[in-house]
């Protein structure tokens, strides 16, 4: 029987978040420096005239609360570079690997020998047609995000919590040592049809029948 839920992932949501204020602040320099750009190609090519700046000046003088905005603005823009740069040394600071140390000295592996590993686990089920994973260290514990394509003979609540039986048992007997509780998160994200050619070829392969 199926049990339908829903989880509330707030890491996730913060994430959607972060991800639609960073296109927010890329679109906002496009414009910027696509500006910029403009005026420069205008000014080398002589499409506009000599400007006094005096006069510019004046006139920003002269608008209401332009000079406040404009103050504004530039605060803004300092705010903004402090935050790509955070941005950025958190990305370049993002934990790739995982590791121990044992008795004889450190252990260190990397996450996507693991990813590549996981993928082998599967390449015997004839219920799965492709398996991709992801995996994150996180504080709390090992994350493992697969996305699996089944076939349409699939029993999906079956398979899916076979993979993640499998998964999650041989990946703990992988990492023996790193106490670490890991969670596998399986996302069904195709349901393919087998060509004739494909059932042949699995008809003929003995430990697929």
């Amino acid at each position: 029987m199926w049990q339908i839920f829903i989880q509330k992932k707030q890491g996730r949501k913060k994430e959607a978040r972060m991800r639609n204020f960073s296109k927010l602040i890329i679109f906002f320099y496009t414009v910027i420096f696509s500006l910029i750009g403009v005026c420069l190609i205008a000014f080398a090519l002589h499409f506009v005239g000599r400007i006094d700046l005096s006069m510019v000046y004046a006139y920003i003088l002269d608008v209401p609360n332009f000079a406040l905005i404009l103050g504004g603005s530039g605060v803004c823009l300092i705010l903004i570079n402090f935050y790509i740069i955070s941005v950025s040394f958190r990305s370049f600071q993002k934990e790739k690997t995982i590791g121990y140390v044992s008795s004889s000295g450190q252990v260190i592996i990397s996450l996507s020998a693991i990813e590549d590993f996981i993928r082998k686990l599967t390449q015997h089920l004839p219920e799965v047609k492709e398996l991709r994973s992801s995996v994150f260290v996180t504080r709390k514990g090992i994350e493992i995000e697969s996305k699996i394509i089944l076939w349409a003979t699939s029993n999906i609540p079956s398979i899916t919590e076979k993979v993640q039986n499998i998964i999650r048992g041989q990946v703990q007997e992988l990492l023996t040592g790193i106490e670490k509780p890991i969670m596998v998160n399986v996302h069904v994200v195709k349901i393919a049809q087998k060509t004739v050619k494909e059932k042949q070829e699995s008809s003929e392969i003995p430990f697929l029948r």
